[in-house]
């Protein structure tokens, strides 16, 4: 019933992956105009007050605007001739203040030189982590502890240190990035490593030039306009063992170690989840048990993949759905091939990817229909839209959950009406309902656009494949 198309197919299906490409691009690109980040304070963001989701900051971008306070070897003491105290002081939380603008989330990273024993250097990245931000209150008319703070702890910021050295054009740059690369993570093996580099001498090159430029603390924040009408409720912050800068969402979990809270009513603890999702498998119910008038039940496989990133409020999904229903002694038939392909924008974003989305959908599809000996239908038809939805977890694991969606968009087909036997009873055979004279019969001559919905769903979406939480000190 179903001819096999395969070059358009395969055409049509490049160009919706050209099309996804693009749309995840332009996203990320509007995604970013939320947010102003100030010229003479380049480690600043400033939105409006309506914004309710943080910048999402990588690695990459946070070592590159970054502004933080340096500290003596081996110790912890905030120095007061440092520049970024006069400048924070003196000039940028005045400015705040002039604008009215209040504190809505910290990006915070402490980490310690390698000069020195490792389990010091634990020690040193926490504790000067934490004189940052009792630093950062201490001139705010907000307590640190009334907003979300991630915190990551790099005991010896090898990462940076490559940074730093590629940005100063050094000779020994690509020895050590190699050296760093193949360790994947491991700091005491790169350590080992990097003293024995050059006998010893790239190692004492390093500790002179770039190591008091690791003994830091270094923050990103984000700033929004005081909505006075909109009361922000209280939050606890969070500690996380992690490299990457993301949302820790506010959920009782273990302690691993233990600090001094920075006020009375402030809880520190750290992320102690083992995994993060990565790719889920999902099915429409309403596909699987799909029922069709003048037709009848006709259940197909739905089969959809979500992926999802470490942060930010992206992820990609795509899905197929296959039915092949064939009653020949009803002359009834449901056979379609559909391939979608999705870009999802998850409100709560930033690792948690729960809670209402929006998403942009394009789609490809083969068919065969039939109602009947005088209703039958085949084609290939293709579309595009935007949607709505909402995801809920159905256990506390949060790897099983339940969503609801609709989408609205336009499909268009070409097709051909068959028919069975062409008035004749005898031959067993259909033919395509056309009464016109052959040497100009053309296949796909009649055309339809629909506008409006386009699919609705119930999903049950469950995560088959993680990423694990890298431990600290990793990157």
């Amino acid at each position: 019933m179903i001819r096999q198309y395969t070059c358009v197919l395969r055409s049509f299906l490049c160009a919706i992956f050209i099309v996804l490409v693009h749309a995840s691009a332009l996203a990320h690109k509007l995604d970013s105009l939320l947010y102003k980040q100030l010229v003479d304070y380049p480690f600043v963001f400033v939105s409006d007050s309506i914004v309710t989701t943080p910048p999402v900051i990588t690695d990459s971008l946070f070592d590159e605007i970054a502004r933080g306070i340096r500290f003596q070897v081996n110790r912890t003491e905030l120095q007061a001739a440092d520049p970024f105290i006069s400048l924070y002081n003196d000039s940028l939380v005045p400015w705040l203040k002039d604008n009215n603008l209040i504190l809505r989330e910290i990006f915070v990273k402490g980490a310690a030189s390698p000069e020195g024993p490792y389990d010091n250097n634990v020690r040193l990245s926490r504790e000067r982590t934490k004189r940052l931000i009792e630093f950062l209150s201490s001139n705010l008319s907000q307590p640190i502890a009334d907003r979300p703070t991630n915190t990551s702890f790099v005991t010896e910021d090898y990462a940076y240190l490559v940074k730093l050295m590629q940005q100063a054009g050094d000779k020994d740059y690509g020895k050590v990035k190699t050296i760093w690369d193949a360790c994947k993570g491991n700091e005491r093996l790169c350590k080992k490593k990097l003293r024995a580099l050059n006998g010893g001498r790239t190692w004492r090159r390093l500790v002179k030039e770039y190591f008091p430029t690791l003994r830091q603390s270094r923050m990103v924040l984000w700033f929004a306009l005081n909505p006075h009408h909109i009361p922000v409720p209280k939050q606890r912050y969070y500690f996380a063992d992690k490299a990457d800068m993301q949302i820790v969402p506010s959920i009782p979990v273990l302690p691993t170690f233990s600090m001094e809270p920075v006020s009375t009513d402030t809880v520190v603890v750290a992320q102690d989840s083992p995994r993060r999702h990565m790719i889920a498998l999902r099915t429409n119910l309403l596909h699987d048990f799909l029922y069709v008038p003048q037709f009848g039940f006709a259940p197909g496989a739905n089969v959809q993949l979500e992926y999802y990133p470490l942060s930010g409020h992206y992820t990609m999904n795509a899905g197929f759905t296959f039915t092949n229903h064939r009653h020949w002694d009803t002359h009834k038939f449901m056979q379609i091939r559909d391939l979608q392909l999705e870009l999802r924008r998850y409100f709560k974003g930033v690792g948690q990817f729960i809670g209402t989305f929006l998403n942009a959908y394009v789609e490809g599809m083969v068919y065969g229909i039939g109602f009947g000996k005088t209703k039958g239908w085949e084609g290939e038809g293709g579309g595009a839209g935007v949607g709505v939805g909402h995801t809920w977890a159905l256990n506390k694991r949060g790897n099983l959950r339940l969503e609801a969606s609709i989408n609205f968009g336009a499909f268009i087909t070409r097709y051909d009406p068959y028919i069975y036997s062409n008035g004749n009873n005898t031959d067993g055979k259909y033919y395509y309902d056309y009464q016109g004279a052959v040497s100009k019969f053309k296949e796909r001559n009649h055309q339809f656009v629909w506008l409006g919905p386009t699919n609705a769903g119930l999903h049950i979406t469950y995560d088959i494949f993680y990423r694990k939480h890298r431990k600290e000190g990793s990157r």
